[in-house]
């Protein structure tokens, strides 16, 4: 079982090379060997590292992985476009639409049990993301699959592809840029008073809130001349597991959060 585990976060750790930044053998071996950071930071540099000493060599056993997939469709053009803690993220050229897969970085290396118990947990997820917030929540649907060689069965989503160009709210925008922006578009304002109404009473009850920290969890979408807000992701907080500098960063988007806010509607 951990043999398994441990073998499955190592190529799933491969799988995400392409989008790593490229460091030097020497800055890689170091990070790999440094007793800070995560698990799988000190991981994505030993690979970077191996990468380094054989050129390519782990950017090609990442495309191979993926080409060699057991997914229970007919292979489709992907690309890998984003990972973060929870997740590697794909976008799948279907005929009947773009779609983004999501693979659970969690499910790795669990038994059938618990692959469905993970895809289940993030269907729970979902559900109470969407009674928050409704319409802006793409649309997902989650599965088990048999997954790709050398990582094993997994658990995952599906959601349709939003074309567009896709920034963060928080993070691609000074409050002026977002306050002026609201001002332009009505629809757009209103859909960020839905957020930030939801999201002001979560923190405050103290007990479960969204991941509005992630990068891109709450999407502005440019479409042409129109604007639009989505949630793509469907990480919750529980407050009592939080450390206490996660809550110090929620505390401090929840203020920027909170006077966009009453700027915007006063």
């Amino acid at each position: 079982m951990y043999l398994r585990l441990f073998v499955s976060k190592i190529f799933y750790t491969v799988l995400l090379v392409p989008l790593r930044p490229k460091q030097s053998a020497f800055a890689s071996l170091r990070s790999a060997l440094s007793q800070k950071g995560s698990y799988r930071g000190r991981a994505l540099s030993m690979v970077n590292f191996l990468d380094s000493v054989i050129p390519g060599i782990a950017s090609k056993l990442s495309r191979w992985m993926y080409r060699n997939n057991r997914f229970p469709w007919a292979p489709v053009e992907s690309e890998l476009i984003a990972f973060g803690t929870g997740a590697a993220v794909y976008k799948l050229n279907w005929k009947s639409g773009d779609k983004v897969l999501r693979i659970y970085r969690k499910s790795l290396g669990k038994s059938s049990l618990g692959l469905f118990e993970m895809a289940e947990h993030y269907k729970t997820n979902y559900e109470t993301v969407c009674s928050w917030y409704g319409n802006l929540v793409l649309p997902m649907e989650f599965l088990v699959l048999q997954g790709l060689p050398l990582i094993g069965p997994i658990a995952a989503s599906l959601q349709p592809h939003i074309p567009g160009q896709i920034q963060d709210l928080f993070e691609d925008f000074s409050d002026d840029e977002l306050l002026k922006l609201f001002k332009e578009n009505d629809f757009v304002r209103e859909q960020f008073a839905l957020f930030a109404n939801q999201t002001i009473r979560q923190v405050g009850e103290r007990k479960r809130c969204y991941d509005f920290l992630g990068r891109e969890n709450l999407m502005l979408v440019k479409q042409g001349e129109g604007y639009r807000l989505c949630i793509a992701d469907v990480g919750i907080f529980e407050f009592n597991i939080l450390s206490p500098q996660k809550v110090a960063q929620i505390d401090q988007r929840m203020n920027r959060l909170a006077s966009l806010y009453k700027l915007a509607h006063h």
